[in-house]
């Protein structure tokens, strides 16, 4: 079987999306020697270990511009299928092109454009709301990475249940807490603050980054060694909620880090005091399971960490009131023994979040999108990362 992987979109900006499509690369190049995985990137660089391996042949695409991306990415996908000939196309991230007609794998992280419709520009919406709902329409897999996401594509969109398949994102195998040196974290601290809060993700609305400052700005005083660091590109209709870090009265420990290189993020999450979450809406939330491999402590709201993703492992707080955020963060940052708490419980909660357990089960959905047995001889729903038998051991 020859499975083609689209990364073209989702190499445009880093995020949670690209992150997790990564993690599940590497998980099929451990499991799988016997398929063949191209990946179409237009960073073929970034990939140069992960081609070492035999089940994976990268496909390199030179862009001249970004500008137009979603165009460019229907006009010349199609005729690089053409001479590839996959036996199943996978998109793990955004739309597929129109002009593919054989089988067809969509992954969807979430709807949050219909949930939090200011989070992204009219030109962006009617990309998701169109070229996005075509594509699950015309696959013949949907593979969603939560519970959550797939309750909103049978709700908003009426997808059936038998053509949804839930399987959960996966960590990144780079993320690793015993691989952290101290000198790292020291640079950390040299770079940010002996003590930082953290976020990671790209402002834009429906991260709600801005509580988050207000929330920094309402302890700054009483905790003057503390710092807080935002890890991430600058989204759609950023532009206010960096202006209000730039105005802050402590504008001078507020840290607009931007996109940090992959190999610096596991320093990044260890070195910092707590991660806060405060997303009005996630499809996953990944960065509090990163941190959590780290042995960072996290805060977040409902919306950005369920109780199917983060079990028991995270502190929740209405993160819509900079009032219980500051004061959950202020608990978090000098009550010791709550962090180990935290901490202890983040651990158990990681551990079905794998590379291999994430490959293993989207490989029986590529085998079922092409109408082959499953390898294993049982065409059985893909194991998926579940955290509910781990709910009553993190509480």
């Amino acid at each position: 079987m020859r499975v083609a992987i689209d990364l073209i979109i989702a190499e445009k900006e880093p995020g949670g999306m690209l992150f997790a499509t990564r993690a599940l690369l590497e998980g099929l190049a451990r499991t799988d020697q016997t398929n063949e995985y191209i990946v179409i990137t237009t960073r073929p660089k970034e990939y140069r270990e992960l081609a070492n391996a035999p089940s994976i042949t990268i496909y390199p695409v030179k862009l001249r511009t970004w500008r137009g991306i979603l165009i460019q990415h229907q006009l010349t996908l199609p005729d690089i299928l053409k001479k590839l000939k996959p036996d199943v196309l996978h998109v793990p991230a955004f739309a597929a092109p129109i002009g593919w007609h054989g089988p067809l794998v969509i992954t969807v992280h979430d709807l949050a454009f219909l949930k939090v419709p200011q989070q992204s520009s009219l030109y962006a919406r009617l990309y998701w709301q169109y070229l996005l709902r075509e594509s699950v329409r015309r696959a013949q897999c949907v593979i969603s990475i939560s519970e959550q996401t797939s309750e909103e594509l049978r709700t908003l969109w009426g997808i059936e249940d038998e053509r949804i398949h839930l399987i959960h994102n996966a960590i990144r195998p780079l993320l690793r807490l015993d691989t952290v040196a101290n000198e790292a974290q020291v640079g950390m601290h040299q770079r940010y603050g002996k003590r930082y809060i953290l976020h990671v993700g790209r402002i834009m609305p429906r991260k709600n980054v801005e509580t988050l400052i207000a929330a920094f700005n309402a302890i700054a005083d009483c905790l003057p060694d503390l710092n807080l660091v935002l890890a991430g590109g600058a989204g759609y209709d950023s532009a206010e909620v960096i202006q209000q870090a730039k105005k802050s009265p402590f504008h001078e420990r507020i840290h607009l880090a931007g996109w940090i290189p992959d190999e610096d993020m596991s320093a990044l999450y260890a070195a910092a005091e707590v991660l806060v979450v405060p997303s009005k809406h996630e499809g996953f939330g990944l960065p509090a399971l990163e941190a959590m491999v780290c042995e960072t402590p996290v805060i977040a709201s409902p919306g950005a960490a369920s109780m199917e993703i983060a079990g028991g492992a995270v502190m929740r707080v209405d993160c819509e009131d900079a009032s219980k955020l500051s004061e959950a963060i202020v608990a978090v940052v000098t009550n010791q023994a709550l962090r180990e708490q935290l901490v202890g419980h983040g651990k158990t909660q990681v551990e079905p979040f794998t590379c291999e357990s994430c490959a293993r089960a989207t490989r029986r959905i590529y085998e079922l999108a092409a109408g082959l047995p499953s390898t294993n001889g049982m065409n059985q729903e893909p194991v998926v990362a579940r955290s509910r038998s781990i709910f009553s051991r993190a509480r």
